[in-house]
């Protein structure tokens, strides 16, 4: 060691013993390999090496074998050529040496070593036989022997056991040296485990150097067991055998026999019944065996039955079915499907029909059929009740019974033309055509056979028919006067009812007469005697009818006063007249009349019967007694009535049957006196009146009133003298004052006089002048006219027309001043035999006007205009001038011809003829001129007719004329109005667009066709709705010849027309000269009116109550479909609304109640307050003013603040730019800028509230706005997920989540409420959602603005619908072919209704659909949709069904939720229709069969009929195919028929010889 070395060391060890520390280093040796695995006798090699060299001392191997010793080396080897040492342990060691210590410390390492040797070889003994047999069920044991092998430790040991591996222990595993290895496996063999192997595994692991397995041989075993026989007791079939019935095994396998008796028996003969017994087994094996065990053999079962048997009801029978077997067979009777416990002692009629018997046993069944007939009596009537029949529809009473034998039938009814029997198939049927009121009555049908009878009544009422009982009394009404006698009254049968009479009786009181005719003495009848006639009918039981007796007398007194008799009344007052009337009888037919003056007074008094309360028996209109009555009437009087008489007048209106006059009786008459006000007569004194200057006006002042008034005068409000009469003269303008007065008030007039200027002269002067002018010119113009025109003479025969102008030349001269043809009201051009001739007008008798006789005139009017004083009288003056000069004379004069009619209505293809005659003595001739029934001109006729036998033109215009010969001849005519008409062939109605049910407030559009009817200009079209007109359409058009006409009238519908038949009508409006004619359509359409539910009482309702009193709320409304009903009341309630109308409990509380009728269409909500009455109420409005005051007070400091305050807390009027100290910069003080503006600046422009102020200018012009709103649009809230889904009943939860910082986040929920002021969200979570109205809300209060939002959640709460069910409307039975129905779905209780969807499907094909969406309802409604189909025979059999479906968008359930109904199967009735409709022709060969093939398709089935040609040919069956070889030549005719129609077919046969 050198110097420096030790110095170090001194060092060191100086430091370590200075602080105490001590230092722990782990051995710095490294091995390798670190571990060896090596075979016994082969050489080893390990190095053992150091990377420490501080402090190092030396290294080296310490071993028994390879040993080095200490070493001052880095790495050491140790090795052994061959290692033949079993116990060796190696280790490598290395010394330190530390300068503070005196010996050195030494650490190692041990080498892992293993050494091994493989096995010499393994093998496997067993305790059994060498050759591996083995005995069942004894103890064996396997052994593996592994020799000479090291080390144990290494080995692991398995025993296999076929393919199953059984682990096996080892010996003590620290021995290292070679040893030889045992282990034992102990078993029971089983002869599962028979031809077993079993082998041995060693195997060594040895690490590094692998595994390595070493297997010894198979040790095959054989296991021996049995004989077993695997039997006890045998059951065998009687025919089967011994052998293979008992299973024996065994190893060796057994040989075995079988033995009865101690006898042999041979196990291949069949067996029989009688070899039931005990037999033994004797098997011969390993060892030997014996088994005794049971055989029994089995048979069966026989049964025996009668195929047929007859019994009586409720009688013993002696029906026996025998059955062997062995085991004893069971015996099963069924009937109908049904099993039975066979015939009772007592057959019963249920008990007859077809049983299957059935025994069984051995697994084996017989069956046999019998059939049992139970002969019993008729049953209990059925099919036939009592009957309700529209009058006029056919009717059929259908009798069944049923009984064995068939029951046979007969009826008991009132008799009648119209009825009839029918007896088919075991019932009888009674049909009524056309039902009438005689067909009412009782029914009595009776049914027997030979084991007894029954019978049913029933009652049958005939609607739309009045019954009347079917007796005549004669005479029907009596009428007499009390105190004389009674007419002889007859009642009899009418002619009809006579054979169905059974007894007729009268009975007055309780008197009863048997005889058809009542004579009784009045002297002993009492006043309310009703004799009345008793019939009893067959069928009808008894009818009666009263003889309409009435007993009269007139009243004794009759007498008028008034209630009040005060004197005088004041107008306007009520005023009460009374007439009293004494005995008097029959108070109903007493009639009193009043009458002011001779004029009756429609007014009705109140009647009243004197000292008879309304509650006493036998008082009011009805008593028949004399009677004191009294009638008061209220008048209102007015000056009307002043001094009127009024009287009053008793009258008994006894009818027809009566007196011819009505007796009678007046009452005296008594006056009224009227006060009224006065009334001025302000048309003879208007409110202004002019004064023109150097004039006087007149003022006349009249007055009615009663007392007469008195009439003053005031003139600017100063008193004038009275004038006599009441006028004065104004001759000053001012006011003046009519002052009208009496004792009934005062009246009042004021007339305002205005002074004028006078213009009339120079007014009228100008207007005289112009006048002048004008009547020069026209006098001037008239004069050349006369002179040109009327000086000369004209006939208008064969007038010149000039050619051109058109103007009438005048006699061939032609003059510049024209003469245009005459415009004549009735003179025309008339042709007459192929010449044109121009009718004449005679003007020599004419008087030519007198120029002197004019301006004499002129002259007069004139004067009169310069005259006038009012400019009335000139404006009427100036308007005669003007007519004067314009109008001129016209020519006017009318054909002497007269048409009788003159306007003929004819029906088309109907004779028509009309008379023409003239009033001229001896005219020239006259004619008919017409394209049918002229006549030509007949020489001095003066009367003459026009006559066609069937008219067959639509437009004709005969024309009448006349020819007048003088010097001056000329022609005339007049022309017949001829009207042709037609009536429709048909007139329809038929609703277009949109078929069947109309919704309430949409339009519907009706179309009405007439078919072929004229003139159509003639024709008005009526629209009917029920009885009443909707519209009436004149048709406009000039055609005259028949038109097919059609109008289309468009309506709202309405609820009150639901149901309402729509009918169209033609009438031909043919004037005074033709008929009314009126045609109603054939049909009339029904209209189904849809509409939502409205309340019978739609306002709020409050009910008081205390509390134990029955609370009734009345929800009921009308609907169509009728509506469902939903309540809801106050949280919590303890009682159960229901879904009803109207709900009646004495345990509803205080509070609101919400009613929701709802339907397909609609839902309406009305709200019921309850409150409890609880005796003594607080004062609300002292309760308003305590609550109301400070509330009001804080929101007017919240204005003011919000207006006047400023941005540092103070208040202030001044402007926006005020600062606090200094003055302001303009003028005048406005409005500010609000302080609040600050505050809702922050909000986002989006608000639902908005606020708004403005600032004005100095001007007081707005100069700015603030507005600001709030809303949810910018709300920090979110909700996951945000639309919710839920079915009704099950749990459901939302989370709301906020994304900025919230000072409180909540739900607001009626369930499920919740709030957090710590996390960024909360959860709203209901365990099972039943509130249909639920509409939580999150809420949030955050630190910045906006600082409240809040976000509804979108939630679906629904429910699947309890049932949907399809049936017809208004129809039961199968349909027709081509005929309309209705189908009707309906959906019980689904929510929500706006996301249905109903489907509608004929078999698996969807034909329709119908949506809610429009709907709002949330809760459980009812809906209903109509499916119209017109069925065809395809139809027949086809299934329909609707399937509600709830489309509940991408977050419901999906598929979505169906329900599907019932399917409806439609059984459609069509007629008979053949496979080859077309006639067939056969060949007939002699002595061959023919068949005739008729088959028909149809439903109901059609029956068959048959006809031929041949009178003598025999009767043929009623079958669809017809084979015969019997047929003659000739024709067949098939009939196929059912309710609905019937088809025929021919058949031709044709002779033909064999072989031709």
């Amino acid at each position: 060691m050198s110097d420096s070395t030790s110095f170090v060391r001194l060092v060191v060890g100086f430091f370590l013993s200075v602080t105490g520390l001590h230092v722990i280093v782990a051995c710095p040796i490294e091995l390798d390999p670190p571990s060896v695995v090596v075979k016994y006798g082969d050489p080893v090699f390990v190095n053992c090496s150091t990377t420490s060299s501080q402090f190092f001392d030396g290294m080296g191997w310490e071993a028994s074998s390879g040993g080095t010793g200490l070493m001052l080396v880095k790495h050491v080897i140790w090795e052994v050529d061959s290692l033949q040492q079993w116990e060796v342990s190696p280790q490598c060691y290395l010394n330190r040496q530390y300068p503070d210590q005196a010996d050195f410390s030494q650490c190692h390492k041990r080498l892992p070593l293993v050494i091994y040797k493989f096995p010499e070889n393994v093998t496997i003994v067993s305790s059994a036989d060498p050759t591996g047999l083995m005995r069942e069920g004894e103890q064996y044991t396997v052994t593996c022997v592994i020799h000479d092998i090291a080390p144990i430790a290494s080995l692991t040991l398995r025993l296999y056991k076929g393919n199953d591996i059984i682990p096996m222990l080892t010996a003590d595993k620290g021995i290292k040296e070679p040893l030889t290895h045992r282990s034992t496996y102990t078993f029971k063999p089983s002869r599962l485990d028979n031809g077993l192997q079993f082998r041995c595994e060693a195997e060594m692991n040895l690490g590094p150097k692998g595994n390595h397995s070493f297997f010894s041989s198979y040790y095959p075993v054989t296991v021996n067991f049995g004989p077993d026989i695997k039997c006890s007791a045998l059951d065998l079939l009687e025919g089967e055998t011994l052998e293979a019935q008992c299973n024996v095994t065994g190893n060796p396998f057994p040989i075995f026999s079988w033995w009865k008796a101690g006898q042999p028996v041979n196990a291949t003969v069949p067996l029989r019944r009688e070899d039931t017994g005990l037999y033994t087994i004797k098997a011969e094996g390993s060892v030997s065996v014996n088994r005794d065990l049971n055989v029994i053999v089995l048979y069966g079962p026989e049964l025996n039955c009668p195929s047929n048997y007859t019994a009586v009801e409720h009688a013993p029978h002696n029906f026996t079915c025998t059955v062997q077997g062995f085991p004893q067979p069971k015996m099963t009777w069924y009937k109908d499907g049904e099993v039975e416990a066979g015939p009772p002692v007592n057959l019963k009629r249920s008990d007859a029909g077809q049983y299957l018997i059935s025994a069984t046993t051995n697994n084996i069944t017989v069956l046999q059929v019998v059939d049992i007939t139970v002969l019993y009596p008729p049953t209990e009537i059925v099919e036939l009740e009592d009957t309700e029949v529209e009058a006029g529809s056919p009717l059929g009473l259908k009798c069944s019974s049923t009984g064995n034998p068939r029951p046979k039938y007969r009826w008991s009814y009132y008799r009648t033309a119209n009825m009839s029997e029918e007896s088919e198939d075991g019932v009888s049927v009674l049909h009524i055509d056309s039902a009438k009121a005689e067909n009412m009555g009782v029914y009595t049908c009776y049914a027997w056979n030979e084991r007894g009878n029954v019978y049913k009544t029933v009652a049958v009422t005939v609607t739309g028919a009045n019954f009347e009982c079917p007796i005549e009394i004669t005479p029907h009404t009596m009428v007499v006067p009390y105190d004389e006698a009674l007419d002889l009254a007859t009642c009899l049968p009418s002619p009809t009812a006579s054979p169905n009479v059974k007894e007729i009786i009268w009975k007055i009181g309780g008197t009863v007469i048997h005889n058809t005719s009542l004579f009784v003495d009045n002297k002993v009848l009492d006043w309310d005697a009703e004799p009345v006639c008793i019939a009893t009918f067959e069928g009808l039981s008894t009818c009666t009818r009263a003889l309409d007796f009435t007993m009269y007398k007139m009243a004794d007194s009759v007498s008028i006063h008034s209630v009040d008799d005060s004197g005088p009344v004041d107008e306007r007052t009520q005023y009460q007249l009374q007439c009293n009337i004494t005995n008097i009888a029959p108070v109903e037919r007493l009639t009193v009349l009043w009458y002011q003056g001779n004029e009756t007074m429609k007014i009705n008094g109140t009647l009243q019967v004197t000292g008879c309360l309304p509650h006493l028996n036998g008082c009011g209109s009805k008593m028949k007694i004399p009677v004191n009555v009294s009638s008061t009437i209220n008048i209102t009087v007015d000056r009307r009535h002043n001094g009127e008489e009024f009287r009053c007048e008793a009258r008994l209106d006894l009818g027809p049957e009566g007196p011819r006059l009505p007796p009678t009786m007046n009452s005296s008459t008594v006056n009224i006196y009227v006060y009224y006000k006065p009334i001025i007569n302000a048309e003879k004194l208007p409110k202004r009146i002019p004064l023109f200057r150097g004039y006087d006006v007149d003022l006349v002042c009249e007055a009615e009133g009663h007392p007469p008034p008195s009439i003053h005068w005031l003139f600017n409000s100063e008193r004038m003298s009275h004038e006599s009469g009441g006028s004065i003269t104004a001759n000053k303008e001012g006011i003046y004052t009519c002052n009208a007065t009496n004792e009934a008030g005062v009246s009042l007039h004021e007339v305002e006089v205005i002074l004028n200027e006078d213009y009339l002269p120079l007014i009228a002067g100008f207007v005289a002048v112009t006048v002048v002018i004008i009547s020069v010119i026209f006098v001037f113009i008239y004069s050349i006219y006369y002179k040109n025109t009327k000086m000369r003479r004209y006939s208008l025969k064969n007038p010149k027309l000039k050619t051109l102008n058109g103007n009438v030349a005048h006699n061939g001269l032609d003059y510049q001043f024209p003469m245009s043809k005459l415009p004549y009201t009735r003179f025309q051009i008339a042709r007459h035999s192929g010449a044109s001739t121009a009718l004449e007008q005679r003007t020599s008798n004419r008087k030519r006007p007198h120029r002197t006789a004019a301006f004499t005139k002129f002259i007069y009017l004139v004067y009169r205009l310069i005259t006038l004083r009012s400019c009335g009288e000139m404006t009427w003056l100036l308007m005669i001038c003007g007519l004067m000069a314009c109008i001129g004379q016209p020519v006017s004069a009318s054909c002497p011809v007269q048409l009788s009619p003159p306007s003929v209505v004819v029906k088309h293809g109907d004779p028509v003829s009309i008379n023409c005659s003239t009033s001229v003595e001896r005219p020239e001739g006259m004619g008919w001129e017409s394209a049918y029934g002229g006549t030509g001109l007949v020489q001095g006729a003066v009367f003459l007719e026009w006559k066609v036998e069937s008219l067959r033109d639509w437009v004709i215009e005969p024309k009448c004329f006349i020819n007048v010969g003088d010097d001056d001849e000329y022609q005339c005519y007049e022309k017949a109005s001829v009207t042709v008409y037609k009536l429709p062939d048909s007139v329809s109605v038929s609703q277009t667009g949109k078929q069947g049910p109309v919704l309430e407030g949409q339009s519907y559009e009706f179309k009405c066709d007439i078919v072929g009817v004229a003139p159509v200009s003639n024709v008005s079209l009526i629209l009917y709705r029920g009885n009443k007109i909707v519209t009436t359409n004149q048709i406009e058009g000039d055609v005259k010849s028949p038109e097919n006409v059609t109008n289309h009238i468009t309506m709202v519908a309405r609820r009150e027309d639901n149901g309402a038949h729509i009918t169209c009508a033609a009438k031909l409006n043919l004037g005074p000269f033709g008929p009314d004619l009126l045609i109603n359509s054939s049909d009339s359409h029904e209209l189904v009116v849809l509409y939502p539910p409205a309340f019978n009482k739609p306002g709020t309702e409050t009910v008081d109550t205390s509390s134990d009193d029955e609370v009734v709320l009345n929800c009921a409304a009308v609907a169509n479909p009728l509506p469902t009903y939903s309540w809801q009341g106050p949280n919590p309630t303890s009682v159960k609304m229901g879904n009803e109308a109207t709900v009646t409990s004495r345990l509803l509380i205080p509070g609101v109640y919400n009613c929701t009728a709802s339907n397909a269409h609609g839902s309406k909500t009305k709200q019921f307050f309850i409150t409890q009455n609880r005796g003594t109420t607080g004062s609300r409005t002292t309760f308003a003013v305590i609550l109301g005051v400070p509330l009001l007070v804080g929101v007017l400091i919240f204005i003011g603040y919000c207006v006047f305050g400023t941005k540092d807390g103070t208040l202030s009027c001044s402007k926006g730019g005020y600062v606090s100290g200094q003055p302001t910069s303009s003028g005048p003080l406005g409005w500010r800028e609000p302080f609040c503006s600050n505050i809702l600046a922050e909000l986002p422009s989006t608000a639902k509230l908005e606020f708004s102020f403005s600032r004005l200018s100095i001007d007081g012009s707005p100069r700015k706005t603030w507005e600001t709103a709030l809303s949810g649009d910018g709300c920090s809230l979110l909700l996951k997920p945000s639309r919710v889904v839920v079915a009704f009943g099950e749990p459901v939860s939302v989370s709301c989540e906020a994304t900025r910082p919230v000072r409180v986040l909540g739900w607001e929920s009626v369930i499920g409420a919740a709030h957090t002021q710590q996390d960024l969200s909360v959860q709203w979570k209901v365990d099972s959602l039943i509130d249909w109205i639920e509409e939580p809300i999150c809420y949030g209060v955050f630190f910045t603005a906006p600082r409240q939002c809040e976000e509804k959640l979108n939630i679906v709460l629904y429910k699947t619908p309890d049932s949907v069910s399809i049936s017809p409307v208004n129809h039961t039975g199968p349909m027709v072919e081509g005929k309309e129905y209705q189908l009707l779905c309906e959906v019980q209780n689904i929510a929500p209704v706006q996301y249905l969807t109903l489907r509608w499907y004929r078999s698996q094909t969807e034909v329709y659909n119908h949506s809610f969406s429009e709907l709002t309802p949330s809760s459980p409604v009812q809906v209903s949709s109509i499916l119209l189909i017109t069925p065809t025979k395809a139809d027949n059999g086809v299934q329909y069904r609707c399937v509600a479906e709830l489309e509940l968008g991408p977050e419901g359930p999906q598929p979505p939720p169906t329900v599907t109904s019932e399917p409806l199967n439609a059984s459609v009735y069509y007629p008979p229709s053949f496979l080859s409709p077309e006639t067939e022709t056969l060949d007939l060969i002699a002595g061959a069969d023919i068949t005739l093939n008729c088959t028909a398709t149809g439903n109901p089935t059609p029956v068959y009929s048959w006809q031929s040609s041949h009178s003598m040919q025999e009767s043929m069956e009623d079958e669809a195919i017809l084979t015969s070889a019997s047929l003659l030549p000739g024709t067949y005719t098939c009939t196929a028929s059912n309710k609905l129609d019937k088809k025929s077919k021919q058949f031709i046969i044709k002779a033909k010889t064999k072989g031709v």
